[in-house]
């Protein structure tokens, strides 16, 4: 009999906890909250098409988009997006989150932990993402683009100046195809590649590319580099080089590959602005 009357009373507690969380949990304050930090996090301006709270304790949204401040025209959509926050962590304001979303064609999943110290507001992020169509990908450069990305990434920061922050992350390409491309001046049509992995590094400003391979028709390429990252992304400083080793006939399936004359591998530099880097392929600096 006494196990009934505990096991009831632990029901009703339970009961009496998940009422009071979805009749006065104040999920419009949570919402308004998380927005603002989103906003600052990613230094852009944020709209929502609707929302709606996710029980026990997070929001979700449909139709974010997200326009950035500091960055090239544009806006990015994110189809569906759901936050949800851990009760306890609340009491001492932090936020300690799972985050999912949904956009272009992908699906991704992951952590986000707010706190604030001594030093102001700390962020940790840490997500992984698959499926996305690189063909409807905002802000790209001009040209066909195609693909498909899987991406992992984290890494930590503290106020809104994430790109001052530590972190590291992979990307990967599968079945890339890309015409319609000028560089230089130059059309720049048939690159394809079955895979394209890519490692990178943040740190103090700095973002590290540690290795880049690609295969496929055209040959191979290899590659590392560093963009001292600035805002606006335009006044970044680009100083990468590639090593393009191609397959017999590529240059019968991409022209463009003549302008670097003879000898293997071919030798790809891009350093300078962002908005306007000088690019030079063995040598020949392209106008």
């Amino acid at each position: 009999m006494r196990r009934r009357v505990v096991a009831g009373y632990a029901l009703f507690v339970v009961a009496a906890t998940m009422a009071f969380v979805a009749l006065w949990f104040p999920y419009d304050r949570l919402q308004a909250v998380l927005l603002a930090e989103l906003s600052r996090q990613t230094h852009a301006r944020l709209t929502v098409e609707s929302g709606g709270f996710v029980f026990p304790a997070g929001v979700g949204w449909r139709g974010l988009r997200i326009h950035p401040l500091d960055g090239p025209p544009g806006e990015v959509v994110i189809d569906v997006l759901g936050v949800r926050v851990a009760l306890l962590p609340l009491i001492w304001h932090v936020i300690d989150a799972d985050v999912t979303w949904e956009a272009y064609g992908g699906r991704a999943r992951g952590s986000w932990v707010l706190r604030r110290d001594a030093n102001g507001t700390r962020s940790e992020v840490d997500q992984i993402g698959q499926g996305f169509d690189l063909s409807r990908l905002p802000m790209m450069p001009a040209g066909n683009w195609r693909g498909v990305i899987r991406v992992d990434l984290n890494g930590q920061w503290t106020n809104q100046a994430w790109w001052t922050g530590d972190g590291s992350g992979s990307i990967e390409v599968a079945d890339l195809q890309a015409d319609g491309l000028s560089v230089g001046g130059f059309p720049v049509n048939g690159i394809v590649f079955d895979t394209v992995s890519g490692q990178v590094r943040l740190k103090g400003g700095t973002l590290t590319l540690q290795r880049l391979a690609a295969r496929g028709a055209l040959g191979a390429v290899s590659g590392s580099g560093t963009v001292l990252i600035r805002m606006p992304w335009t006044e970044s400083v680009v100083n990468l080089a590639l090593a393009l080793s191609p397959a017999p006939g590529a240059s019968a399936k991409a022209p463009w590959l003549a302008l670097a004359g003879t000898g293997s591998p071919i030798a790809v530099q891009i350093t300078g602005r962002a908005a306007k880097p000088d690019i030079t392929l063995n040598g020949l600096r392209l106008p």
